[in-house]
């Protein structure tokens, strides 16, 4: 039986490994650096208050429109931030910098 269970056991044991990578990156986000970060940085174009989607090719949205935008996810903000649109300042943010203030923009999303 041990024999039978040995391939079984090594890939319920490999699991782990496989996923500690993943897990061990989204214990380390945290939104609540995000929103300090987004206060420093980005408070001037993308957090004015009663501010929505952008208007026309150069509107600039703010975080709660970009958070609430249909089917808006944490990665999509992870890949839009790591584009570096060209119509934005390069802040030269950190990936941890980049998780945490996606993690804050997805603190605005509103439940649907």
């Amino acid at each position: 039986m041990l024999r039978a269970l040995g391939r079984a056991a090594i890939v319920v044991l490999a699991v782990p490994v496989v996923l500690a990578p993943a897990l061990a990156q989204s214990d380390a986000v945290d939104a609540d650096k995000g929103r300090q970060l987004a206060e420093t940085l980005c408070l001037r174009c993308h957090l004015n208050e009663g501010q929505g989607e952008k208007q026309g090719p150069m509107g600039i949205p703010g975080f709660a429109a970009v958070a609430n935008r249909p089917n808006q996810t944490f990665d999509e903000i992870i890949e839009w931030l790591k584009s570096v649109p060209t119509m934005m300042p390069d802040h030269h943010l950190t990936q941890d910098e980049i998780y945490d203030l996606a993690a804050y923009i997805m603190t605005l999303r509103k439940p649907q």
